[in-house]
């Protein structure tokens, strides 16, 4: 394992940034934990963020571009009639579109940081026509910024002497604890406010 490791190089990491955000096979929470495991110092370590993030910003101009190609109305029709297959449901779709309407930027760059809508919030973004230059840079803090803690938690614990999948699953129970969290936090708000009303 350790050999593989060190056998990826920058452009692999390029390349695996940019098909993770069009075929979603290897989620983030997988792959750039094994990017932060291959490095071989802190200044490689940041390299191979700074590399995993512009192919993670190379695939979100591609969605973004495939949303103005083909326009709203057949971006819907094929949302609905094949993103079942890469688990694009209609409804996270019509919620991506929906919270672009309020603050794009920071929309887009908390984006990022959740797993399955960070593949795909490009596309309304596309749909939208949002500004390309404002669009890129949030994407960009937000793909550096979450690359940046799986990669760093990748070389952390592949130091300590973790495997490859055991830091995989690690960080996947971290994520579900989290946002496990997270719900709970927000049904106690909104029933706090009931209660108020």
């Amino acid at each position: 394992m350790d050999a593989l490791l060190n056998a990826v190089d920058l452009k692999t990491v390029f390349l695996a940034s940019l098909v993770e955000k069009f075929i979603p096979v290897l989620p983030s929470y997988i792959l750039f934990p094994a990017v932060g495991a291959g490095a071989s110092a802190i200044d490689d370590l940041v390299l191979r963020c700074v590399v995993a993030a512009l192919g993670s910003i190379g695939g979100a101009l591609g969605w973004y571009c495939v949303g103005v190609a083909i326009g709203e109305h057949r971006v819907r029709s094929l949302v609905k009639r094949y993103g079942k297959w890469m688990f694009l449901k209609t409804t996270l779709y019509e919620k991506m579109t929906a919270s672009y309407r309020s603050n794009p930027f920071l929309i887009t760059v908390l984006g990022q940081l959740v797993p399955t809508v960070r593949i795909f919030h490009a596309l309304p973004a596309g749909v939208l026509r949002l500004p390309l230059g404002s669009f890129l840079l949030a994407t960009a803090l937000g793909a550096f910024g979450w690359i940046s803690v799986l990669a760093g938690a990748g070389y952390a614990f592949y130091l300590h002497g973790w495997s490859v999948s055991a830091i995989g699953v690690g960080i996947l129970a971290a994520l579900a604890t989290v946002e496990c969290a997270g719900i709970v936090v927000v049904l106690a708000l909104k029933r706090a406010k009931r209660t108020e009303a």
